[in-house]
């Protein structure tokens, strides 16, 4: 299942957010004819795994069946999609998309978009979000947890009780270079065990362990103290409370509101591959020390370069099936314990050169959906009038269509620690310099909403009355003046004395150089600041260049995008100032306030909604007036499927399936497909 942890991480480093998005729509159903369902009467029965009964409380002594458990079993996974597809249903057919800007490095801790969304495919959590729903916690690779009370005021236990059966796949000789041998140890299935959930937590835990989404979830994951082993398939989370004091003086101790959201989103890092070397030796025989691994730098070293950072090692709905110069695939996974999960043969991603490859495959039948860019959609009406597509539309081959607001926003943001950019007015004259209705209606064919701040613009947490900073080119230069930025000698670029020298406003913005929209905003961008005497000097870099700047914060400007975490929104990633100086830390741009930090520490364990909201939008109001970023806008998705694919809708907009479903997009790769 997806990873809960995308509550929080679901990051998106390049700013082709919305065209590499592998999550396509199509709405409807597939009913099988009569004729269908006689032919398949003597296939396999489909239907979901239940539990198991060794895996009930009574022959799983941990388990308090007294205490109620966090997770509930996922309806839609579980009841409804089942019965929507009848007891003959048969998973068939391969899924195929396309992506450009890929990363060969599949690193369990990798931030790359992609990457995460394969770790998806593979791999699992304790628990996940109710399908269409956010805040509610389903059962995924744990069938119970427990808040448990402990002899610690300050201490609250979760008892975690695994799923039995859940198995790590073997690896495969030909997934690796001549230069790797794996030993046997390797190619045999091994059990995901309560031992593999501590390791992953203990690999987080570990400061030299400096991979970027590493040093994300130690920020999270900062009030879990320990995770002990009961046995195999149990093991405690001990997670820290933080003290207060009421009224008159007394201590009491709240737990994070996103405790339970947090926990829930562990996951197995499989210790039969990353305590390992190829050989099949153990890295360091000796680490019975409690949390070797969260305290050995020699360990973090191996495991950063471990010979398994190019293949996924896998236990979830999907089991990796190869990568190379073209394309990943992913093969089925029958021995998945929700059967309904995956109902394709195998998922296909083929990497291109350009988004333009991705729409010409599509039009050729090769991959089956894909993200428009905006300049897609005239190109989008002039193929639906084409002799090739009425063809096709007679064989039944017709080409659907969906918009929706995507859970992102593209932004520009300014190095604070840098001279230029570390006043507040400066940053304010910048957001005034540039006309962000232009470049949404120029650049994006209207495919975008202007914003004002960091939360998604349907968000209670956004606040509607905060107005994004207008165009004002005069008011900037004015602001900026009184800055003291002025061109005193007639050279068209603004100048100021800066520890006795004359520095001229020119600055370096880096952009992700394979998105020919970000090109052309990042172009429109230099034009308007030159407009109001600043030098800007775009500057195209691939995935790895970008991406390392961003880790050690050596920049001027970048041209990026995040995708908006999922409910409860949480901006102590991006913006608290224990941040600002890490490096790999999200806070790529070394912003650091104390009142910022105050919202967010309030944030942390404030439960009541109206008082979250009214923090939320204090928030937003402090983070527009101080302008770390430049905010552009939410990008519009339109996307086009061929209609072989099937049942892959929007859930807010599915309530007979999905009662009181809130998400506000789809998920591709729970569909299905017919032949083509």
């Amino acid at each position: 299942m997806a990873a809960v942890f995308t509550f929080f991480l679901f990051m998106i480093y390049w700013s082709c957010l919305v065209q590499e998005e592998r999550l396509q729509i199509i709405e409807g159903a597939v009913i099988e004819t009569k004729e269908e369902l006689s032919s398949l009467k003597q296939k396999p029965h489909f239907s979901s795994v239940p539990e198991k009964k060794s895996e009930t409380a009574s022959l799983r002594p941990h388990i308090d069946s007294n205490l109620p458990n966090l997770l509930i079993n996922d309806p839609y996974f579980t009841k409804t999609l089942p019965e929507l597809l009848g007891d003959y249903f048969i998973p068939s057919g391969i899924l195929k998309m396309a992506t450009y800007g890929h990363d060969k490095d599949f690193h369990p801790f990798s931030l790359f978009a992609n990457v995460m969304e394969w770790l998806g495919y593979c791999q699992g959590t304790l628990g996940t979000t109710q399908f269409g729903k956010y805040e509610t916690l389903v059962k995924d690779l744990a069938i119970k947890i427990e808040e448990r009370v402990t002899d610690r005021e300050d201490l609250a236990a979760f008892w975690v009780h695994l799923r039995e059966g859940v198995i790590w796949q073997p690896l495969e000789q030909s997934h690796f270079s001549d230069e790797i041998t794996l030993s046997p140890h390797f190619l045999q299935k091994h059990p995901v065990t309560a031992h593999d959930f501590q390791l992953y937590f203990q690999a987080i835990k570990n400061p030299h362990v400096d991979v970027a989404s590493a040093v994300t979830l130690r920020l999270f994951f900062k009030d879990m103290e320990s995770i002990d082993v009961i046995d195999d398939l149990t093991f405690v989370v001990n997670y820290k409370k933080t003290a207060f004091q009421d009224v008159h003086g007394k201590t009491f101790y709240k737990l994070h509101y996103a405790a339970k959201q947090y926990v829930t989103s562990l996951a197995p890092l499989a210790a039969f591959v990353y305590k390992h070397t190829a050989d099949g030796k153990k890295i360091f025989e000796d680490d019975t020390e409690k949390d070797f691994y969260a305290k050995s730098s020699l360990w973090a070293q191996q495991f950063v370069q471990h010979f398994a950072k190019r293949i996924i090692v896998s236990c979830g709905a999907w089991i990796f099936d190869g990568a190379n110069d073209r394309q990943i695939r992913f093969r089925r996974n029958p021995d998945y314990f929700l059967s309904s999960f995956a109902l394709y043969d195998a998922i296909e991603t083929y990497f291109v050169e350009s988004p333009d490859a991705i729409w010409r495959d599509f039009m050729a039948q090769k991959i089956d959906s894909c993200s428009l860019f905006p300049q897609n959609l005239v190109e989008l009406e002039k193929f639906l009038q084409s002799p090739f597509y009425n063809k096709e539309k007679a064989k039944g081959h017709a080409v659907e269509r969906l918009d929706y607001l995507a859970r992102a926003f593209s932004y520009i943001g300014w190095n604070v620690k840098r001279p230029l950019f570390s006043s507040k007015k400066v940053r304010q004259a910048l957001a005034m310099a540039v006309d962000r209705r232009r470049l949404i209606q120029q650049n994006l064919n209207g495919q975008g909403i202007e914003i004002s701040g960091p939360f998604f613009y349907l968000s209670s947490a956004y606040d509607q009355t905060v107005q994004p900073w207008p165009y004002d080119p005069d008011e900037a230069k004015r602001l900026l003046a009184e800055e003291g930025w002025i061109d005193a000698t007639g050279s068209g670029v603004l100048e100021k004395i800066i520890d006795g020298e004359r520095v001229p406003f020119r600055f370096t913005l880096t952009y992700y150089v394979k998105n020919p929209n970000t090109r052309a905003n990042v172009e429109l961008v230099a034009s308007q600041l030159r407009h109001i005497g600043i030098d800007c000097l775009p500057n195209g870099v691939d995935v790895a260049d970008i991406s390392a700047a961003m880790d050690d914060k050596n920049f001027d400007a970048y041209y990026l995008a995040w995708g908006f975490s999922a409910p409860p929104e949480n901006p102590e990633q991006v913006w608290h100032s224990r941040g600002a100086n890490e490096k790999g830390s999200s806070n790529t741009i070394g912003f650091e306030n104390k009142e910022a930090d105050r919202l967010i520490e309030l944030l942390l364990y404030e439960d009541n909604p109206e008082e979250r909201q009214k923090l939320y939008h204090q928030f937003h109001a402090l983070i527009h007036d101080e302008a770390p970023y430049l905010f552009l806008y939410n990008p519009k998705t339109t996307l086009v499927y061929w209609n072989w694919l099937h049942n892959i809708f929007i859930p807010k907009e599915r309530q007979d399936l999905i009662p009181g479903a809130t998400v506000e997009e789809p998920s591709l790769i729970h569909g299905w497909k017919k032949n083509n």
